[in-house]
């Protein structure tokens, strides 16, 4: 039976950078690293969506920001599926998934996002969280949560070693894979391990809660 391996995401507006992560402290092996777009291309539909959508009247606004999250959404799910294929036909099977998660609530309200500026930027970031959340679901995988600014601590006490062990031994494997290994690849390959430590506890009989 092939090892267990997860997957790991850093989000920005509108696209992301994800890593397939496998192996166990001293031995971690990246099988996969990729950059995936969260929105179709062209023109379509806007990066900053929310932003535009403050530019416009009540009605348009709500039409844009429905169409940006189903586009969102079906960008994602082809990326996912596209990625556990492409891992699929190496003999890898991926269980799990590690995604940043929001530290402030979103409200469902358009017009409740619109009037504050920073919520703005906060709506961007969930709706891009939400698509692949919802893409990983719907791939089977179990989604576990985190904030990015705590995920380092998490990771690393989930595996029981020191935030500095870890971040040292993801350092390392640069050696292995080259460049870009830089903040996006390696934030994205500890939440890649948080889920990873889910799927070998699971089949040790300690799992965790999904999306905890």
């Amino acid at each position: 039976m092939a090892a267990p391996a997860a997957l790991g995401f850093r989000l920005h507006t509108g696209w992301a950078a994800l890593v397939a992560i496998a192996g166990v402290p001293g031995k971690f092996q990246v099988l996969l690293r990729r950059r995936i777009e969260l929105l179709p291309r062209g023109d379509s539909v806007p990066r900053f969506v929310y932003h535009k959508a403050a530019e416009l009247p009540p009605s348009e606004a709500v039409e844009l920001v429905s169409r940006a999250e189903a586009a969102s959404e079906e960008s994602a799910r082809t990326a996912v599926k596209e990625v556990l294929e492409h891992l699929g036909s190496l003999a890898v099977t991926v269980k799990a998934v590690g995604i940043p998660c929001s530290s402030r609530p979103v409200p469902t309200d358009v017009s409740a996002v619109l009037r504050s500026h920073p919520m703005i930027h906060t709506a961007e970031g969930f709706l891009f969280q939400r698509a692949v959340r919802s893409a990983c679901e719907v791939c089977g995988l179990a989604v576990i949560s985190a904030r990015e600014r705590e995920v380092w601590r998490n990771a690393s006490t989930s595996w029981s070693l020191k935030e500095e062990e870890m971040r040292q031994q993801i350092d390392g494997l640069r050696k292995s894979v080259g460049a870009p290994w830089g903040t996006d690849q390696k934030t994205a390959t500890a939440f890649a391990l948080l889920a990873l430590r889910e799927v070998t506890d699971t089949k040790r009989g300690r799992g965790i809660s999904p999306g905890k």
